[in-house]
């Protein structure tokens, strides 16, 4: 069997080959996604099924922070609360 009209022929094990590739090409495509959270705010994070695993105070430029570690099966999300003189801030992402 010949590949269009270049003329390469494709033997069993090239088709093996490339069947295999192609498999694998799409299998990935299926797990990819990430699942869902709120990058502003901890409590919803905690509401939508992220469970509390490690929690830490620490300072960052002399500002009070905590930094939360969340998982949601084999996810891993991290929270950062900084304390500043007039405002609260929160960050959450995926490392």
């Amino acid at each position: 069997m010949t590949l269009l009209r270049s003329g390469v022929k494709l033997t069993p094990m090239k088709k093996l080959s490339l069947y295999v590739f192609l498999g694998l090409m799409f299998c990935n495509v299926g797990f990819a996604e990430t699942p869902k959270y709120d990058y502003k705010n901890l409590n919803k994070n905690i509401i939508n099924g992220w469970k509390i695993e490690q929690f830490t105070m620490s300072e960052y430029k002399n500002v009070p922070s905590e930094i939360y570690t969340l998982t949601k099966g084999n996810w891993v999300l991290k929270c950062q609360i900084l304390y500043f003189f007039e405002d609260v801030q929160t960050v959450c992402t995926i490392p």
